[in-house]
């Protein structure tokens, strides 16, 4: 069995440094390296097992909460659901694919000190415990990608969570509860190829209820909104609104569908959220209007049948839904800024392939959940193809933006997932991370993935090959970790084309290394 990690009660820098092979610190190059006035320290690189406990490749979305002396930071990885090695669960379940690491920080040094899997059980769709592969849809998790995560007090939850989810066709929406090592399906979220979820901090409705932005990372994928009513005294889902909930879907008030009909920085689209059929008992296991099955056995909408409500109520399509992160300011918990990667797609016809970075503003009037009080203004921040009307060329500026953080610094950091023909030929630029000013959409590159960093006994298969390296994972650490007069980002990167060595010996499927990022203010 794989070890958990004891939250709270982090082992001393000395005894990690006498375990098997174990690191207090990567002693590899950095594989992001900070521009200007940033720098780097590496803190692991896949490969590396440290405490007995062995990180697989694909890093992504991330979370960081309080552990006293401590930082806990839970990491997913993107994995298919028959990929990397097997790991145990508590009750002796062995799968593969996806799971959810965890890593223990010291705050004074600033270095890892424990790590294992974040999760010893799971919950289905249908609220039983795993206790074989196929009690899971896919035999396994299947390819965890970025993340959203409240602490306990946070946007109306009751308890540390992570929100994650399956990043394929007909998705499953997951939550960790992180305290007690505890992963649960949510199928009351609905299905998507989810991206990552945003909690919003609404006034009027976060000591009854929570709500949630949802990145469908598809192409003509619709925005996604659930509001779930918090019960005292439930379970884990129940207490944090996470069952018998709404879902809506963002429709603009013009009628426009995709960004063939809206597009360029700078402009707004007004609209509301329309509530769609998630869940329907009575119509469990039959077909829809176009005889695929409508409900599934437990009576939620299956993807198809999402998809064709969105197109019933005119909902806007998006080239690729993907990460999204709340405005952290006091008073602006209605805000989140979202990121769409950028494809060319049956309804957009081009008209976003270097992907569009917005900001929304979500409004429920008198703290009424309704069709007509649900409201959102969409502005776009940047638009890649039109290169934020700052550079001269798209490949010069944010090209296919990813994994994003609002920090508490008033900026968002925006990373780059190469999903366009043509990066990098242009601007001859490796994957960056940009500083983007949500106001005024300046965009200043800030970091970028060090293609000359691969580790000992390790190969780039393919080092000429720009963008084949990204970073992923993003969050501001800052506050956690108490630092001043500095802006301390935490970060991971995903080596794609990286393998052999340690990586092929121990079935990691790729490289990869988590850093802070820091910068003196």
């Amino acid at each position: 069995m794989k070890k958990i990690p004891m939250r709270g009660r982090p082992l001393s820098i000395a005894a990690a440094l006498f375990s098997t092979a174990a690191l207090a610190q990567t002693t590899e190059a950095p594989q992001t390296i900070g521009l200007g006035a940033w720098n780097e320290q590496p803190i692991l690189t896949i490969g590396e097992t440290v405490n007995g406990y062995t990180a697989p490749g694909i890093p992504d979305g991330m979370g960081a909460f309080d552990r006293g002396d401590s930082v806990e930071i839970v990491s997913n990885h993107e994995l298919v659901a028959n990929g990397g090695y097997t790991y145990t669960l508590g009750n002796g379940t062995q799968l593969a694919g996806a799971r959810i690491t965890s890593l223990i920080i010291s705050k004074e040094t600033r270095q890892l000190t424990d790590i294992g899997l974040a999760f010893d059980t799971i919950y289905n769709r249908a609220g039983q415990v795993v206790d074989a592969p196929g009690d899971l849809e896919f035999s396994g998790l299947n390819r965890l990608c970025a993340a959203g995560y409240v602490a306990a007090g946070q946007a109306g939850f009751v308890d540390d969570a992570l929100l994650t989810g399956e990043e394929t066709n007909g998705g499953s929406g997951f939550v960790l509860d992180v305290a007690n090592d505890t992963l649960y399906a949510v199928p009351w979220l609905g299905r998507a190829a989810w991206e990552s979820a945003a909690a919003l901090d609404i006034p009027g409705i976060k000591d009854t209820h929570i709500a949630l932005l949802i990145g469908d990372d598809r192409g003509d994928a619709p925005m996604l909104l659930y509001v779930g009513k918090k019960r005292k005294g439930g379970n884990f889902l129940e207490r944090n609104g996470l069952t018998g909930g709404q879902l809506y879907m963002w429709v603009a008030s013009n009628g426009d569908i995709s960004p063939a009909d809206w597009n360029g920085t700078g402009s707004v689209r007004r609209g509301r959220f329309v509530e769609v059929e998630n869940y329907n008992a009575a119509a469990a296991g039959s077909a829809n209007s176009q005889g695929e099955l409508g409900f599934d056995a437990l009576g939620f909408a299956t993807q198809a049948e999402l998809d064709a409500q969105k197109a019933a109520i005119g909902a806007f399509n998006f080239s690729r839904p993907e990460d999204l992160h709340t405005n952290p300011a006091p008073g602006k918990g209605g805000q989140v800024i979202f990121a769409s990667t950028g494809r060319n797609t049956p309804l957009n016809q081009g008209a976003d392939l270097w992907g569009t970075t917005y900001v929304i503003d979500v409004k429920i009037n008198k703290g009424r959940i309704s069709n007509n009080n649900i409201t959102a203004n969409f502005r776009i921040v940047y638009d890649g193809d039109d290169a934020g009307l700052q550079f001269a060329h798209p490949d010069l500026g944010i090209r296919s933006p990813d994994n994003l953080v609002w920090a508490d610094d008033g900026y968002a950091y925006v990373q780059e997932d190469r999903s366009v023909t043509g990066f990098g030929e242009v601007s001859g630029e490796e994957a960056s991370i940009w500083q983007l000013d949500p106001v005024s959409g300046k965009a200043l590159r800030v970091a970028q993935v060090n293609r000359t960093a691969v580790p000992t006994g390790q190969t780039d298969t393919a080092p000429t090959d720009i963008g084949n390296w990204e970073t992923s994972g993003i969050i501001d650490v800052t506050e956690l970790f108490g630092a001043t007069n500095e802006r301390l980002l935490f970060i991971n990167t995903q080596a794609h084309s990286v393998n052999g060595g340690s990586i092929a010996a121990k079935n990691l499927v790729e490289g990869g290394q988590y850093l802070f990022l820091s910068k003196a203010e």
